[in-house]
C-alpha cells in the first residue's frame, strides 16, 4: 500500500509539472505573438512594408506551433467582450477625416498594438491575424508588379475573413467595421464590383442603426469610408 501511494504521489507530481510547463510554454508563444504583432504595426508607422510583410510571416508561423494552440484558461479579457475596440480607441489614432484618401479608396491601415497583458489566444490571434493581412493590402498598394499585387491583395482578403469569424456577433463592432471597410476596397481594385457594393451597404446599414442609436461616435475612427461608398457609385451619403 505504501508503494502504491508512493506511485500515486510520484504521478501526480509529474503531471502537475508537466501541466506547468506546458502552460509556461504556451504563455511564452503568445507572449512572442504579441511582440510580433506589434512590431508589425511599428513597421507601418515607418512605412518599412516589406519588413512588415517578413513580420506577420513569423507571426503566422508562431499561430501554427502546438504550443501556442494550447489549451488556454479563460482570461478577464478574453472575446467575449470588446477588448480589441478598446485597444483601438486606446490608441488614440487619427480619425478617418486627417487621413489621405487615394482615388476616393479608404482604407483603415492602422494597425492595431496589443498590450502584453493581452494573454488570451481568442484576443491574440484575430488582432495578429488582422495585422497581417493589412501588412499585405498596404504592400500591395505600393506594389509595381501586378501580378504580386493581386497575390497579396487575395491574401488580404482571406486573413480579413479569417479574423472577422473570429469575432462573436455584437462584439468589436469598429474592429469589424474596419475589417469589412477593407474587403471592400480590395474588392473594388480587383474590379469586383459586386462583392464590393455588397460590402459597403452593408456598412451603411450598420452605420445608419449606430446613428440611430446615437452610438455613431463608436465607429468615428471608419468615417472615412463614407468616401468609398461614393466612389462606388453612390451620388450622397449621409451625415453621420
Amino acid at each position: 500500500n505504501l508503494q502504491y501511494i508512493v506511485q500515486i504521489n510520484w504521478v501526480e507530481t509529474h503531471t502537475t509539472r508537466s501541466i506547468e510547463q506546458s502552460s509556461n510554454r504556451a504563455n511564452m508563444s503568445i507572449e512572442r505573438a504579441i511582440q510580433l504583432s506589434n512590431q508589425i504595426v511599428c513597421f507601418f508607422e515607418t512605412r518599412c512594408f516589406n519588413k512588415a510583410l517578413l513580420s506577420s510571416c513569423s507571426a503566422m508561423e508562431v499561430l501554427q506551433q502546438p504550443s501556442y494552440m494550447a489549451e488556454q484558461a479563460p482570461s478577464v479579457i478574453g472575446g467575449s467582450n470588446d477588448f480589441i475596440d478598446q485597444c483601438i480607441l486606446t490608441q488614440g489614432t487619427k480619425s478617418s477625416s486627417d487621413q489621405t484618401i487615394i482615388m476616393d479608396e479608404f482604407i483603415y491601415e492602422h494597425g492595431i498594438v496589443l498590450p502584453m497583458i493581452a494573454m488570451d489566444e481568442t484576443v491574440v490571434t484575430p488582432v495578429l491575424i488582422y495585422n497581417c493581412a493589412l501588412s499585405h493590402q498596404l504592400a500591395a498598394r505600393h506594389c509595381n508588379d501586378d501580378r504580386t499585387h493581386k497575390v497579396f491583395l487575395e491574401k488580404a482578403a482571406s486573413l480579413y475573413q479569417i479574423a472577422f469569424k473570429e469575432q462573436d456577433e455584437g462584439l468589436n463592432a469598429i474592429f469589424k467595421f474596419a475589417i469589412l471597410n477593407n474587403i471592400g476596397v480590395i474588392h473594388k481594385m480587383l474590379d469586383r464590383s459586386e462583392a464590393a457594393k455588397a460590402c459597403f451597404d452593408y456598412l451603411v446599414s450598420w452605420m445608419m442603426i449606430y446613428i440611430h442609436t446615437d452610438n455613431s461616435k463608436y465607429l468615428r475612427l471608419v468615417q472615412g469610408f463614407w468616401g468609398n461608398v461614393l466612389g462606388n457609385g453612390r451620388e450622397t451619403a449621409p451625415a453621420a
